[in-house]
């Protein structure tokens, strides 16, 4: 209902998030709005030979900054189909949203009771972002990888690991997660388990490890071999700090939320960043999640120190966190009744909130 009434808002802020050349009703809504509408282009149309840029040579957002696996997918079907391709995206999301769902609840299971991973299950799936699972963007899909690639980690299947790690390296950004989370893993068992370490086990973990990172860093190299910018995928994104910001910064690694904090913040900004930082690393070392276990908390850390490494907070950043989901299902909340039901009204109170605001402001 909520996206009923946002398909017939009024003009001015549809017309910019929404792309109008779908006339295939709800669904086809649904499977263009907010930057949606770049994979249904890359699945129509692929990616520009050329990056765009404005009159005084910056270069402006484009389908670079979107990957291929999720678009590709949703052009096989489409055309397997003979469906429209917007609302055969919102099939895929919302299948890849119950297949994340139930990966995490799987992986939860190897660490916590059935009442932690149902109701750490229940807050990823009525979480504040929850409803980008159901609009064409390819958020399911990679949580379904990663979650997968987790649970592999924590089985010690090292090749189901490797394929998730390298299909999600071409979904969204973010899958070099897994790598560093396998490599601490490994170096961790090295260190403390040589002995229950065989070397054929070792091997196969380290293959895996490289390919995925090879994977992951794969995607510049290759908007820089079609478009013959070797900065093509770098320039992409920064497009889009410049709508956040005004200007365009100098990109260096583990400077983005500095910069972000530290222009609206003053120095007040590198405070909450750092105090941020030093929650985290006391958050790990509390023991409701360190009984997650090593690859749980590997990962997860991973996942965040990616963030601050490469990502401008923004609106975004409720989206973005929610590879991070396996953080909620610690018992510390899931066996406290009282907690975890406001924990849940919260979420669902958010997520309304959120839907409409990011419908006024811009994509999530």
């Amino acid at each position: 209902m909520l996206y009923r009434v946002a398909a017939t808002a009024p003009g001015q802020y549809a017309d910019g998030y929404v792309d109008g050349g779908s006339s295939k009703g709800f669904f086809g809504f649904l499977g263009t709005i907010w930057d949606a509408r770049y994979y249904v282009q890359i699945a129509q149309h692929g990616y520009p030979h050329q990056l765009p840029v404005a009159t005084d040579g910056s270069v402006q957002p484009n389908a670079w900054a979107f990957l291929p696996a999720f678009p590709w997918a949703t052009r096989i079907l489409a055309q397997i189909t003979g469906w429209d391709t917007a609302a055969v995206g919102v099939g895929v999301a919302t299948v890849f949203g119950a297949l994340a769902a139930l990966m995490l609840h799987r992986l939860l299971r190897l660490r916590v009771d059935e009442l932690g991973a149902l109701w750490g299950t229940v807050f990823f799936v009525f979480g504040p972002m929850a409803f980008v699972l159901q609009v064409g963007y390819a958020e399911s899909m990679f949580l379904f990888l990663m979650f997968t690639g987790l649970w592999a980690l924590m089985t010690r299947r090292y090749v189901t690991l490797m394929w998730c790690g390298v299909v999600a390296a071409f979904t969204r950004p973010g899958a070099l997660a897994l790598a560093l989370a396998l490599l601490v893993v490994v170096v961790v068992r090295f260190w403390k388990e040589r002995d229950d370490f065989p070397k054929t086990e070792r091997a196969s973990a380290v293959f895996a490890g490289v390919v995925m990172g090879a994977a992951g860093l794969a995607w510049p190299l290759i908007a820089a071999g079609i478009t013959g910018d070797p900065d093509a995928y770098l320039k992409t994104e920064m497009s889009w700090w410049v709508q956040v910001l005004g200007f365009e910064p100098k990109f260096v690694p583990l400077t983005p939320w500095f910069i972000m904090l530290v222009h609206f913040l003053g120095i007040l900004g590198a405070v909450v960043v750092l105090a941020i930082a030093a929650l985290w690393i006391y958050g790990m070392r509390k023991p409701s999640l360190r009984r997650l276990g090593l690859e749980v908390r590997a990962y997860l850390t991973s996942f965040a120190l990616y963030l601050l490494a490469v990502f401008l907070p923004q609106q975004s950043i409720a989206r973005l966190i929610m590879p991070l989901a396996p953080l909620v299902a610690v018992d510390s909340i899931t066996h406290r009744p009282a907690l975890r039901r406001m924990v849940l009204a919260s979420a669902l109170a958010f997520q309304v909130s959120a839907a409409v605001t990011l419908w006024l402001t811009g994509p999530p």
